[in-house]
């Protein structure tokens, strides 16, 4: 039963990938990785999925508000690349970014300044722009950040292989080389493309 279930759910990844990809590829890695965050609900699938159709440049594709992708350039993970997909998980991390680079004492006297609040809505006020202010302005520039999405490029079709975060080099790595006989001309491991 358990097994019928996880293909059952694999079978509804693999087509919602299929629905988002104009040219791309994906692995099996991606598609167990994407299951399992579809059956423990750890993340939300579709916003990755809203990511990858906007690399993709599918009709469909939201704008994406995330930071553009980025190639590594340090090993473990160099020649491959990243796009980052946000979740509401994330808030904090976007927030607290976006005032790390904004000096939000200025902002706020500036904003809390023009209206009228009273003395006892204030701190309610400041908690407001602190928060929804920050979201706003760093989405509206189209900077969040969150996990990634790590990728393999090659004559402009990208190849999905693995989900990834901040420091965690060394897994991602394990994992795009557990790719490489899926994908074996994109020479995941080093030693060449299969003959």
């Amino acid at each position: 039963m358990e097994h019928d279930v996880r293909c059952s759910t694999t079978s509804y990844i693999r087509e919602n990938l299929d629905l988002h990809l104009m040219t791309g590829r994906y692995s099996t890695v991606l598609v167990q990785e994407l299951a399992e965050m579809f059956e423990r609900r750890s993340g939300n699938m579709f916003a990755l999925l809203d990511e990858i159709a906007a690399l993709e440049g599918a009709p469909s594709a939201r704008p994406s508000l995330t930071k553009p992708p980025t190639m590594f350039v340090r090993p473990p993970l160099t020649g491959l690349w990243h796009k980052h997909y946000n979740q509401a998980s994330f808030l904090h991390q976007n927030v607290w970014n976006h005032w790390r680079a904004n000096d939000f004492a200025v902002h706020a006297a500036k904003k809390i300044g023009q209206a009228a609040i009273p003395d006892d809505k204030l701190v309610g006020a400041l908690i407001h722009e602190f928060v929804i202010g920050g979201y706003r302005e760093r989405s509206g520039s189209r900077r969040l950040t969150g996990q990634w999405i790590v990728y393999a490029r090659r004559d402009d079709v990208n190849t999905y292989l693995t989900l990834g975060t901040h420091g965690d080099d060394a897994a991602i790595r394990r994992r795009v080389l557990a790719c490489a006989n899926e994908f074996p001309e994109l020479d995941l491991d080093g030693r060449g493309p299969a003959r």
